[in-house]
């Protein structure tokens, strides 16, 4: 049976990362650049659901997953003008405060198998990986307060690309 390999290295990943938001087509826009964190995994539901489909272990798991935030969060540090969205921190948190039997301090992550609770990210992870409606909830709580203009008066002038409401192909 083949292994899954659905990701880069964590170096690559956040070299690419570097390469996105410092590329001169993303730059030319002077936007406000929003990096955005993984969300958080449940490796121990992800557990059940790859050995259900025949695979011999977990594709994916909680600790990797926490450290491709960290990366982001990293690039967000060494790349000036950059706004990090925590979203992985976001979930994490709403899962532990929802989940008062988990000790924190233990040095185990949610999801982890090596701490064996899932808490709730059981709900905002249903599968384990995608996110339910609460869950994305959680990620617009956490954009929401970066892309409300900060001017009344925004135009558009200088923009490379037409705003998508000046679209052509759209009727109006």
């Amino acid at each position: 049976m083949e292994e899954d390999n659905q990701h880069v290295e964590l170096d690559e990943y956040k070299a690419n990362l570097i390469k996105i938001v410092t590329h001169p087509h993303i730059k030319s826009h002077n936007a406000t650049i929003l990096l955005i964190t993984p969300p958080p995994l449940d490796e121990i539901r992800i557990t059940e659901v790859d050995l259900e489909a025949g695979k011999p272990h977990a594709a994916r798991q909680a600790k990797i997953s926490a450290s491709y935030a960290e990366a982001a969060r990293e690039v967000a540090r060494e790349v000036p003008g950059i706004v990090l969205v925590d979203l992985w921190k976001a979930m994490m948190d709403v899962a532990v405060s929802k989940t008062p039997s988990f000790d924190a301090s233990a040095g185990v992550l949610l999801g982890d198998p090596a701490g064996g609770q899932r808490g709730y990210l059981e709900h905002l992870l249903p599968d384990g990986l995608h996110m339910n409606g609460e869950a994305y909830k959680i990620f617009f709580d956490a954009v929401l307060p970066h892309i409300k203009p900060e001017h009344p008066n925004l135009t558009t002038d200088g923009y490379v690309f037409p705003a998508w409401r000046d679209a052509p192909w759209l009727e109006k």
